[in-house]
């Protein structure tokens, strides 16, 4: 990410780097539940839920470098 700043979470503060991580645990763990519900063994379950969690992480960086980068121009 930008830089290292903390943020209030729960007990204690955490990185961009952790909020991120934990981000990305959460939705890996909805794809997970999902694919496992539709009858996917474990094994597929986690690698589909793995290649879809890392398409929105992505998708999410994009979104946030695009409005970055829009903020940036809408200075000059």
């Amino acid at each position: 990410m930008y830089g290292v700043t903390t943020h209030k979470h729960g007990r204690g503060t955490m990185t961009n780097k952790e909020l991120w991580e934990k981000e990305q645990h959460q939705v890996y763990r909805e794809f997970l539940k999902e694919y496992l519900a539709e009858g996917y063994d474990m094994g597929e379950a986690k690698a589909l839920a793995k290649q879809d969690t890392k398409e929105v992480m992505q998708d999410k960086l994009d979104f946030v470098e695009d409005l970055y980068d829009n903020t940036l121009d809408n200075l000059d």
